[in-house]
């Protein structure tokens, strides 16, 4: 464990297989103390590095449609865990009118026009699964059970539709390898000026606690933050994929 263990709240221990799929769904629960994980794909690494301590994850990638999630829930997972409940969310269960597309307020100069002529981008969707850990599993492992939030939704705009508008502040929030340029992201979300970090800071709950910063390359790559006000480093990681993460605290002003 990177981070102190908790215990697995009280709403998320109350979820079981029966009534998992029609379970009313607790958005400000799943909001608070969560990791928040822009142009996530499928990574399991905030889950492998801070499950337990963290017990809701909330990934946001517009590039992977609804049957690729559940085949990569399916396989290869979480190693050590299983979904005991997945069901769609609605926007109205978000409390939106639709899943958004974009910040309001973005420029073209954030490269709004850019976005627009993507033609990879797969058709919105919310899913939601709680995951618990396999009974040949240790409580070593990891905690009985986590929650995931999965949207197909640009990762600047899902955050300012969940947490801004909620006035929520996730714990941590996970800038690893967002993919700019030629890597499918419209905006770069490693830059502090530019719109996710623009959107993190408007947010009248305040920032997130933790930064997640990394991967692919050396760690010198990832030796300073990309957003500077995370300037207390807790600790690097190996990414599964021979890459690296650090984790940064924002410090108190």
């Amino acid at each position: 464990m990177v981070l102190p263990r908790k215990t697995v709240p009280a709403w998320l221990n109350a979820i079981d297989e029966a009534s998992g799929a029609t379970h009313p769904f607790p958005l400000k629960r799943i909001l608070k103390n969560s990791l928040y994980y822009p142009s996530s794909e499928f990574d399991g690494d905030p889950v492998k590095f801070l499950a337990g301590n963290i017990h809701s994850f909330v990934y946001a990638d517009y590039g992977h449609s609804e049957e690729e999630l559940l085949q990569a829930l399916a396989n290869p997972g979480f190693l050590g865990y299983e979904p005991i409940a997945t069901r769609s969310v609605t926007a109205h269960e978000l409390n939106w009118s639709e899943l958004p597309s974009y910040v309001i307020g973005t420029s073209n100069e954030d490269g709004l026009e850019l976005y627009k002529k993507f033609v990879w981008i797969k058709r919105p969707f919310c899913s939601w699964t709680i995951l618990q850990r396999c009974e040949n599993r240790p409580p070593s492992h990891g905690p009985s059970r986590f929650s995931l939030l999965y949207l197909c939704a640009d990762g600047a705009a899902a955050y300012q539709a969940l947490y801004v508008a909620n006035a929520v502040a996730p714990k941590a929030i996970a800038v690893i390898q967002p993919g700019h340029s030629f890597g499918g992201n419209w905006t770069n979300f490693e830059d502090p000026g530019q719109i996710l970090a623009r959107t993190v800071a408007a947010n009248p709950a305040g920032k997130p606690e933790l930064l997640l910063y990394g991967g692919n390359g050396s760690r010198e790559r990832f030796r300073q933050p990309c957003w500077p006000e995370y300037n207390e480093h807790v600790c690097f990681l190996d990414k599964h994929d021979h890459g690296t993460i650090g984790i940064w605290r924002l410090k108190p002003e």
